[in-house]
């Protein structure tokens, strides 16, 4: 058996018919591998898309082809995104939500500052809250006026919540007795108060020193309250005896360590008998000591003495008011 010849003068030989099966499967193989490789690359590259899109489709399972095989893949369209692109676009930032005010939870404390103590209660009551402790602090305020709350005005709290008070107590009068005028006056600016008019009275101690005052002392007033000053003026206050039966002026004069000098006049009026008409020295005056008072006291003009002729005349120990 000789075969063809060539070109060349060799004598080409026909395969046999193992070796012509042997390249058809290899040929069978080769077409299936490029198929396999190409379905790999299209779930690859197209199933994120669809996905991407919405779309969705039963695609098979389908094992990729081994390593190693120099099969090229095809190149993704340039509409398709890919999946890191798709990733970047979930993770984007949106807008913000519109931020909705709520109200707060809970009572609001009413402003309870400058109310009196009573209005302040009624407000806390009438908000469902209870009235706590009241506490008093010196200040100039007006006296029991609110001066601040716990929790303050404007808080919220939980229905029931007890709410304290703190009120002014105003500002003590300070103890002035014993002082000189001026000095008085100073300590009363100090205090926060004020000096107020000044009255007079009858005593042992020294001029112009201060014996008492309006309010006393101890007194809380608001601040600013002008506070009556009461001076001493050294002497007796000389007691009031017209009207009075002559021996009773005679007591009420001698008990104030004053003496009496006593003169009649005739009345006709019965009554006036006995009766004390004037006194030498008016009522209130201070009178310093041995100052004896005059006194004309009413005689019947038939029977009594000579109106001209003084009834009884008392010396002082000493000295005599003209």
């Amino acid at each position: 058996g000789s075969g063809p010849v060539g070109p060349g003068g060799e004598v080409r030989r026909e395969p046999s018919a193992q070796e012509r099966r042997l390249a058809w499967s290899r040929g069978v193989i080769a077409a299936l591998a490029a198929l396999l490789v190409t379905a790999a690359v299209v779930l690859i590259v197209i199933i994120p898309t669809l996905r991407q899109g919405g779309t969705s489709a039963a695609w098979p399972t389908v094992t990729a082809a081994p390593s190693g095989q120099g099969v090229p893949r095809s190149k993704p369209e340039k509409s398709a995104p890919t999946k890191a692109r798709s990733t970047a676009q979930e993770r984007k930032p949106t807008a913000d939500p519109p931020v909705v005010a709520r109200p707060p939870a809970g009572i609001q404390v009413p402003t309870l500052v400058g109310l009196d103590r009573a209005a302040a209660i009624k407000a806390i009551k009438a908000a469902g809250l209870l009235a706590g402790a009241v506490s008093k602090v010196d200040s100039p305020q007006r006296i029991d006026q609110v001066l601040g709350s716990r929790p303050a005005g404007g808080a919220n709290v939980a229905k029931g919540a007890k709410v304290t008070l703190q009120v002014s107590a105003g500002l003590p009068v300070p103890a002035l007795a014993g002082m000189r005028r001026k000095a008085a006056e100073s300590a009363l600016t100090a205090a926060g108060l004020a000096a107020g008019p000044i009255s007079r009275a009858c005593s042992t101690q020294p001029d112009g020193q201060v014996l008492d005052t309006r309010p006393q002392a101890g007194r809380r007033v608001p601040g600013g309250t002008p506070v009556a000053l009461v001076l001493a003026r050294h002497g007796v206050a000389v007691p009031a005896v017209v009207g009075r039966a002559q021996a009773d002026a005679r007591t009420a004069l001698s008990a104030a360590g004053l003496g009496v000098r006593v003169k009649g006049q005739v009345v006709e009026d019965e009554s006036l008998v006995d009766m004390v008409l004037s006194q030498s020295v008016p009522a209130g005056t201070c009178a310093g000591p041995n100052v004896s008072v005059g006194i004309v006291v009413g005689v019947a003009g038939q029977t009594g003495p000579d109106p001209a002729e003084p009834t009884q005349t008392v010396k002082p120990p000493a000295g005599e008011v003209p």
